[in-house]
């Protein structure tokens, strides 16, 4: 996977794109959004200034509401499948780097299952496949 960062420098906003190579990504069909935690955002270089306000409380972390940081909007390049993908910003901690829910699984017509730690999707190329950790994905 590769990721295309926004630059806010200068009049023009720039892009580059970088290796998506963060460990724990996790694949979350009960999610009905996608998550960038804010030490991951932090990490990638990106400065608050990217972020849009965001309006709303998000339900299922640590049994409590919270208030997200701001939205961001970043193209996800997996193999020669582009998607622009809006990531709630939320600063709590996690596990994991960042949660794809069944919105991006669904852009990239994919199939994830959790028993075989997959996530196979078409290209035009044919199916492609993400394979998990299953070490990690471990208790």
């Amino acid at each position: 996977m590769s990721i295309v960062l926004p630059e806010h420098e200068g009049e023009e906003a720039k892009t580059k794109e970088l290796p998506w190579a963060m460990p724990k990504i996790l694949i979350d069909g009960g999610s009905s959004i996608e998550i960038l935690f804010y030490e991951t955002f932090k990490q990638m270089g990106l400065k608050d200034e990217c972020l849009i306000p965001s309006t709303y409380n998000i339900f299922g972390f640590n049994d409590t509401s919270t208030r997200p940081r701001g939205e961001i909007t970043l193209e996800i390049r997996v193999g020669r499948i582009l998607t622009l993908t809006t990531f709630c910003v939320v600063d709590v901690l996690s596990p994991y780097t960042t949660i794809f829910g069944r919105s991006w699984v669904h852009g990239i017509k994919g199939v994830a299952s959790t028993y075989h730690q997959r996530l196979r999707f078409p290209t035009p190329d044919g199916v492609a496949e993400i394979i998990g950790d299953s070490g990690e994905a471990k208790y």
